[in-house]
């Protein structure tokens, strides 16, 4: 069993590209963290739309 870490800046299109290869796996991750880094292009509201209870968001301020 593993942890998956996704980090997210401006990239709400190929969000949710990654997020189904994470679904897509043969041993299912027991939880997927989005790193939202100051995100404006809506990506975490991507994030936040999916059904799977493992997905799980966490906003920051941009760091760079």
């Amino acid at each position: 069993m593993f942890s998956v870490v996704i980090p997210l800046y401006n990239k709400a299109p190929y969000l949710q590209r990654a997020l189904d290869s994470v679904y897509a796996q043969r041993v299912p991750a027991v939880e997927i963290i989005v790193v939202n880094d100051g995100s404006t292009d809506g990506g975490e509201r991507v994030a936040r739309a999916q059904a799977d209870p493992r997905v799980r968001v966490i906003d920051q301020p941009n760091r760079g």
